[in-house]
Parts: structure tokens; C-alpha cells; sequence
């Protein structure tokens, strides 16, 4: 947990006062000190702040000092995604999809995931991919999943990138060369973007 967490705070943007405070809230979580982390992100979340309001997030899906609830979960996480942080995107996305905290809704899982997909969020881009290939929430385009999917596999690791390597292999199959050239010119005009 304590990696994750460090990874996280260095992927957060915040101005030097707020990230100051930021990182007490995530030492705290890491020394399990979960009331001091409360006093940290409750007002920052208050006052706006998307990753405290993602963080909140974090500790009511894991029950951290907080019961485990995921509607305040899911709350947490809408709010943080309306700011924009791409985590909180992906993590509405996915329960919108699986109905954790909220009503299920594809549209809506779609709608998060591919704004955490277009920052590069490499896990929203795997779930992304695999909605166009099953058409699931979306309309079936197996040549956006492989672009998706593509992406994805560039960052993930272990058995997440082994599945999407997998999957990339199955619509490969099912795709003509041309398709396949489309999905590629897709992936190369995103990257350039970036």
C-alpha cells in the first residue's frame, strides 16, 4: 500500500502549499494514522481539491478509518472526476460498469472511462478497449478497441497486460490488414496529441 500511495502523491498535480499538506494527509495513511489523514483531506475536499476528494474515495472503498461504504465511495469519486483526476475518472468509470455504489449505467462508465483513457490513464484505456470489442456500453468497434487496447498494453504489466495482449491477438484475427493499419494510424495520432 505505502508504494501505491507514494506513486499516487507523485502523480498528483497540486500548488506547493496544497501538495505540502497533500503529502501529510498520504504520510499519514501510510503510518495508518487514518484520523490524522481524515483532518487532511476533509478539508481540502471541502475546499475543492480533487485528489483529497479522490483520496477520500480511496478510504471509504477500503474501509480506511472510515466504514466501508461504497456509495460515499462512489460520491467521492465523482466528485474528484468532475476535476478532473483521471484515477477518480477511471474508478467511477468502473463503477458505473459493475454498479458498485450507483446504478449501473455503460453510458456513463463509458463517458468516465474515456476521459481517464484520453489522459493516458493506461487501466481506463484497457476497459475502454474492451467495451468497443464487446460493444458493451457502447457501440462495438473492434477497430477503437484495438487502439485502446494498444495503448493499454504499452503500460501495463503482469497478467493486465497479458490479457490485453490476448485480447489484441483476438480482434487482430477477426480485423483485415486495412483495419489494422486504421487501428495503428489511431494510436499514432493519439500519441502525437500528447
Amino acid at each position: 500500500m505505502k508504494a501505491a500511495l507514494v506513486a499516487l502523491m507523485l502523480m498528483l498535480p497540486a500548488g506547493p502549499a496544497v501538495a505540502a499538506v497533500f503529502g501529510d494527509g498520504i504520510a499519514a495513511l501510510e503510518a495508518k494514522d487514518f484520523p490524522g489523514a481524515l483532518a487532511v483531506f476533509g478539508p481540502l475536499a471541502a475546499q475543492g481539491n480533487g485528489d483529497a476528494q479522490f483520496m477520500l474515495g480511496v478510504m471509504h472503498e477500503n474501509g480506511l478509518g472510515v466504514s466501508k461504504d461504497m456509495k460515499a465511495a462512489a460520491s467521492w469519486y465523482l466528485k474528484a472526476a468532475e476535476t478532473g483526476v483521471a484515477s477518480a475518472q477511471y474508478n467511477i468509470g468502473v463503477f458505473y460498469q459493475l454498479g458498485t455504489g450507483v446504478t449501473v449505467d455503460p453510458a456513463a462508465a463509458r463517458r468516465w472511462l474515456a476521459m481517464a483513457a484520453e489522459q493516458g490513464h493506461h487501466r481506463a484505456q484497457n476497459n475502454l478497449g474492451t467495451m468497443y470489442y464487446t460493444g458493451g456500453g457502447v457501440a462495438r468497434d473492434p477497430i477503437e478497441a484495438l487502439k485502446w487496447l494498444t495503448l493499454a498494453a504499452e503500460e501495463l504489466k503482469g497478467e493486465a497486460r497479458d490479457i490485453a495482449l490476448r485480447n489484441i491477438a483476438a480482434i487482430e484475427k477477426e480485423l483485415s490488414p486495412g483495419d489494422i493499419t486504421e487501428a495503428k494510424r489511431r494510436v499514432t495520432a493519439w500519441k502525437s496529441l500528447r
